[in-house]
């Protein structure tokens, strides 16, 4: 249940605000399987994309396939990101390069190697509200790349962030609101601003994985969600629907959290 704090707050761009009183429940709205390994994510249409060895699908919001692409030249994709509902990029840490579809998961131009960026073990990338750059960090030598795909402008580069934020392993990289953030599942959240300086430090460890919605920060733990406003500091704590979940992500008021093979997509129900 949700904790017993004595405030109200807002909550993820709904017209209502939790309290002490309130009650809730979880409706789960639909499932998608996945494999064990494989990625998946959600676009502002809350189409799905996931990864399936050699291949990609999409689905439409209600759960029926509509697209599917091979990505077998592509290597396996470690991370894809709807850049927006025309444009998807695809990450293969294996072979460090950044790929790009349409709509339809057909190829847009080349692919970009990475190595020929100066970076050669990128493991975890974000898009940036920036145009045309995206967030790129290097765990084996704690690097982090503001990386500009088009040359047009310079790139960034913050290295040894073990020395200059005490940071041990990243887990997540997103850019939210001009603000980018850090977990490291052993300290917290590094919150940056845009010119990789520290705003703040949220000391919250065993953090699974992390999402950002406006004035909100959502966190993952083993058996609850955090709902934390980043202005006030003030956190809910709210039971998860299901076990396992080790991943989530938030999209126009529906929940997607994922387990080992599914992928499930919930509405959370508030009753006064």
């Amino acid at each position: 249940m949700i904790n017993k704090f004595f405030f109200f707050i807002l909550l993820f761009n709904l017209n209502c605000v939790i309290s002490q009183q309130d009650s809730y429940s979880w409706e789960k709205v639909n499932s998608y399987k996945i494999n064990s390994g494989e990625t998946w994510a959600v676009d502002l249409l809350e189409n799905i994309y996931i990864s399936n060895g050699e291949m990609i699908h999409k689905y439409d919001s209600i759960g029926t396939r509509i697209f599917s692409q091979s990505i077998k030249s592509l290597g396996n994709a470690t991370t894809i990101i709807p850049i927006n509902t025309m444009k998807l990029l695809h990450f293969s840490e294996e072979q460090q390069t950044l790929c790009y579809f349409d709509n339809t998961l057909s190829f847009l131009d080349d692919c970009i190697d990475l190595s020929l960026e100066g970076i050669i073990s990128a493991e975890l990338i974000c898009t940036s509200n920036q145009p045309n750059k995206v967030w790129l960090v290097d765990n084996l030598n704690l690097t982090l790349h503001l990386l500009s795909l088009n040359n047009k402008q310079q790139s960034q580069v913050v290295r040894n962030l073990r020395g200059v934020l005490d940071i041990n392993n990243i887990t997540q990289i997103l850019e939210r609101e001009n603000k980018l953030f850090l977990l490291d599942i052993t300290k917290g959240i590094y919150v940056l601003d845009l010119y990789a300086s520290l705003i703040e430090f949220i000391d919250q460890k065993n953090i699974l994985h992390i999402d950002v919605n406006e004035a909100t920060i959502f966190t993952l733990s083993d058996t609850n969600l955090f709902v934390k406003n980043y202005f006030t500091g003030e956190q809910l704590s709210i039971d998860l629907p299901i076990g396992g979940i080790f991943e989530l992500k938030y999209k126009n008021d529906f929940f997607y959290f994922r387990v080992n093979e599914n992928v499930y997509k919930y509405r959370l129900q508030l009753y006064k």
